[in-house]
């Protein structure tokens, strides 16, 4: 069926049946969740779809339901009373409430004190899902499928753990097929059909590239379709390209407003220095006693904003909200907190890094990841092959899209795109569970989606010399070789087998999957394998190679995991860490071991910014394996990032034995306009170890601020002299050299120092080849019977 008709064709198979009908769907949310109804009555002839609403504490009625779950002296909460929870003294994130666990879900990682049935993000979402079960009160007449959504981005591992936690909560059959998924932008595209026909046709014309923007409380889901039909006229959008931020959400807004703005006010107010309250104590005590106030003090603003640019194009005026005088809990003591307030010129100025349309890849610090919500766009059309102008549409979804400043910054950056934003607030936040229910009625009554999924890149196998094709760019899933294609050894081996190289590429070059298969000797190059294979509807692709002539040769099978879905930046030092902290809580970590541990994850933490937790963890550290000049030095230049001058001078002072230490004093006295001391600094390291280049540098550097600019430039110079193999050096000698090489108008150095450091940052290192390509098989008459050494 073509989408244009979805409404009448529902409606004339409900009618010809004569029974009511109903199915539901989930938008299992990182921060919110929903469950919608779809329902026919047979009496009134009459197709509905809506979001179920859910009381409150308060009383109040509300669509979404915070995912949130906590255990609290034995009660199990949901929602909103649980989240409220955050600001209960004593009760502690992933112990007594959970929220936020969509990101986790599928990733080996549990919750180490959890009460039992809350012990990983799985079970969590199971508990949720099993609450708005419960508090829905659905009709008799709801039969499956069930249908939940998930990001575009989701792997096989996080989709597999969702249809699982959607079995559990919903009480269905585990491995029954009666849970299904849909990708979060597909289910919007068919709730803005369904309400807004019109407005839909036209987005979704034929060879149109559509860009879904969700933009939610705990993530940035972007997606970019060209839409086509298939199957006799089923809408086929074909992704082209996705990008998934799990950090980068009205959430992290929250904590910026946390962060940047509420904890300098209570600081203020009681005199206390932004340093002398730890990174344990924001995160773990202010952060969750805060997000409330400051979620409201967002809406509050962003309201009153999107009120004035409704009405007006200039700059907006000095507009500011205030929220209620509260009593916060700091490391034991109760602080009072007076009108705690957010203004524009403070809520534009952290929202800057967000809405950056030139982002740097990783921005932020320990508290709050600052990336832009352009990152996961640039991203997304680097991987579809598309510019900007290429894009026809903007469907705009997911709560954090109501904010007046995301919509003005989107709209400037995509001006010749279509912008359609979902509705109201509550259909906004309803959209992608409506578009949910309409897929799971579709199959119920009609045995087939409403948007069928379609392959988004062309798969092939690398052979030795070109690919054989697997499936093509838009062919439907799931799908499957009709007949195997046929394959051979690259060479023959007497006496010892071949491993032949088992390589996945997507459009003829990216490589998305790697594996090994052995063929044992004697083996011919003229003798016949055949490779048969197929793809499900989530684009995970498992393969079959079978030797048909040898029956000693173990087939080869292998799924390899959603090689098509394409993710954001990779995150390996993200994934480190949170493995180790697993591992900390889990206490799996010898105690011998865990001093170079805790200092391993200080540096890690240090690489993402986040030098508060990265002292934190240095301070355990230098607990298990006492003081050391190293040490101490780290711990002067990250005192010296969070801005505690003092603390980074005293950690520098205590090292004081080690040249490199003297060396960072200098330069915190300089930096701090202190040249005299400065200047003793970095001649004492230059005594201690003959002085690096870099010290010659800033020997100079500090000389010319003294006023004795003939010394500075012998100094220079001669950090510039004698053998420079700029090969040898790393990106920080090289900056100190280029700074020497720019003052002193070396023009043609500076030229290759520069050029030298581009080459560092771009270099990647070259992966190597495992095992033997196989050739697509000819005339066996052909194949040369050679014997390889």
């Amino acid at each position: 069926m073509t989408i244009s008709n979805l409404k009448l064709r529902l409606l004339n198979r409900l009618h010809a049946a004569g029974q009511p009908a109903s199915a539901i769907g989930i938008d299992l949310g990182t921060t919110k969740s929903c469950l919608a109804v779809a329902k026919y009555d047979p009496k009134a002839n009459t197709l509905d779809c809506q979001c179920v609403e859910f009381e409150r504490p308060d009383g109040t009625r509300n669509l979404a339901v915070p995912s949130a779950v906590a255990q609290v002296g034995g009660r199990r909460l949901f929602g909103a009373a649980a989240l409220a929870q955050r600001s209960a003294p004593g009760l502690c994130a992933n112990r007594d409430w959970f929220y936020e666990a969509k990101n986790l879900i599928g990733l080996r990682y549990t919750y180490k004190d959890a009460p039992a049935g809350l012990g990983n993000a799985g079970e969590v979402a199971a508990a949720l899902i099993g609450h708005l079960h419960e508090e829905a009160r659905l009709p008799q007449t709801v039969l499956p499928p069930l249908v939940v959504t998930v990001p575009a981005s989701f792997h096989a591992a996080q989709r597999e753990a969702t249809i699982s936690a959607a079995e559990r909560g919903s009480g269905l059959p585990i491995r029954s097929g009666k849970v299904r998924l849909l990708d979060e932008p597909y289910a919007a595209f068919v709730d803005l059909k369904f309400r807004e026909p019109a407005r839909a046709d036209a987005l979704l014309r034929e060879g149109a590239n559509v860009l879904v923007f969700d933009f939610g409380g705990g993530t940035c889901d972007v997606a970019i379709f060209r839409v086509d039909t298939v199957r006799g006229g089923t809408l086929g959008a074909r992704l082209v390209g996705t990008s998934r931020y799990h950090r980068l959400g009205g959430g992290d807004i929250d904590r910026a407003i946390v962060h940047d703005v509420l904890v300098p006010q209570l600081l203020k107010q009681h005199g206390l220095k932004d340093f002398d309250v730890t990174w344990d104590t924001r995160t773990n005590e202010l952060e969750g006693q805060l997000l409330d106030v400051a979620e409201r003090l967002k809406r509050a603003l962003s309201t009153r904003l999107a009120d004035y640019f409704g009405a007006n194009t200039a700059p907006a005026p000095e507009l500011s909200v205030a929220s209620v005088d509260l009593d916060v809990t700091c490391e034991g003591r109760r602080l009072a907190f007076a009108r705690p307030s957010l203004d524009v010129a403070a809520f534009d100025k952290l929202l800057v890094p967000f809405l950056d349309p030139e982002p740097v890849p990783e921005a932020g610090d320990e508290f709050v990841l600052r990336n832009s919500i352009f990152a996961p766009i640039l991203q997304a059309l680097t991987r579809a092959k598309l510019e900007r102008e290429d894009l026809h549409g903007v469907l705009l979804c997911g709560s954090s899209s109501l904010m007046a400043p995301v919509q003005k910054a989107l709209r400037k950056f995509l001006p010749k795109a279509d912008h359609v934003l979902l509705g109201t607030p509550d259909d906004l936040q309803a959209a992608v569970a409506r578009g949910a229910a309409l897929q799971a009625l579709s199959l119920q009554v009609l045995g087939q989606p409403i948007v069928a999924p379609v392959c988004s890149s062309a798969v092939s196998l690398k052979l030795a010399e070109g690919a054989a094709e697997m499936c093509r760019a838009g062919d439907a899933v799931p799908g499957a070789a009709v007949e195997p294609i046929l394959l051979r050894p690259p060479h023959a081996r007497h006496a010892r087998g071949v491993d032949i190289a088992v390589e996945v590429l997507t459009d003829g070059k990216r490589l998305v999957g790697r594996s090994l298969w052995h063929l044992p000797p004697p083996v011919r190059a003229d003798e016949r394998l055949e490779l048969t294979w197929s793809m499900d509807e989530n684009q995970c692709i498992e393969l079959h190679l079978a030797r048909p002539d040898d029956a000693r040769t173990e087939s080869f099978v292998k799924r390899f995991d959603a090689p098509l879905m394409h993710r954001d930046l990779s995150q390996l030092v993200r994934c480190r860490a949170l493995e180790r902290e697993e591992r900390l809580r889990r206490d799996e970590i010898p105690h011998a071991r865990l001093g170079d541990e805790y200092e391993q994850h200080a540096w890690d933490c240090a690489s993402l910014g986040e030098y508060q937790k990265a002292l934190y963890y240095l301070s355990l550290a230098l607990q298990e394996l006492g003081e050391s000049d190293y040490r101490l030095n780290l711990r002067g230049i990250w005192r010296q990032r969070i801005g505690d001058r003092d603390g980074a001078r005293d950690s520098y002072e205590r090292a004081g034995n080690w040249s490199t230490a003297k060396f960072n004093l200098a330069l915190l006295h300089h930096r701090n306009g202190q040249y005299d001391e400065a200047l003793r600094e970095i001649r004492a390291a230059i005594d201690k170890d003959g002085g690096e280049r870099a010290y010659r540098v800033l020997h100079g550097d500090i000389l010319d601020k003294l006023g004795d600019r003939d010394t500075a430039r012998s100094h220079w110079q001669d950090a510039l002299d004698g053998q420079l193999n700029l090969k040898a050096l790393d990106d920080f000698a090289l900056a100190w050299l280029e700074g020497a090489a720019n003052k002193l108008g070396h023009e043609s150095l500076l030229k290759r120092i520069k050029e030298r450091r581009r080459k560092i940052t771009l270099r990647v290192a070259a992966g190597s080849q495992q095992g033997e390509l196989p050739v697509l098989y000819d005339d066996p008459g052909r194949a040369q019977d050679e014997v390889a050494a």
